[in-house]
């Protein structure tokens, strides 16, 4: 399960920037609401043999692309690690 794990030890910018990070299980479309306002920076790493991608971010909302290896969409949930960076609400 993913949450907001932390502040960053050194603010960037004017206000402290938010981490969300842990497993979530997604398919193909899924979107993840991180719970943070707006986001900088998105890590996505597949737990299987996919290809994962952002397909949009929008305020705290982040959209994934899973695919397998012959470009379907993986339309099953399948877990993927994600890291944030972002601002609080």
């Amino acid at each position: 399960m993913a949450e907001i794990i932390g502040a960053l030890a050194k603010a960037l910018g004017k206000g402290q920037k938010k981490v969300f990070a842990g497993t979530v299980s997604v398919a193909d479309g899924d979107s993840i609401d991180t719970g943070l306002k707006s986001i900088d920076v998105v890590v996505l790493t597949p737990t299987a043999d996919r290809f994962v991608s952002v397909t949009s971010v929008s305020g705290g909302v982040v959209t994934i692309g899973l695919k397998d290896t012959t470009g379907a969409a993986v339309t099953t949930a399948e877990n993927v690690y994600i890291l944030v960076i972002g601002d609080p609400q």
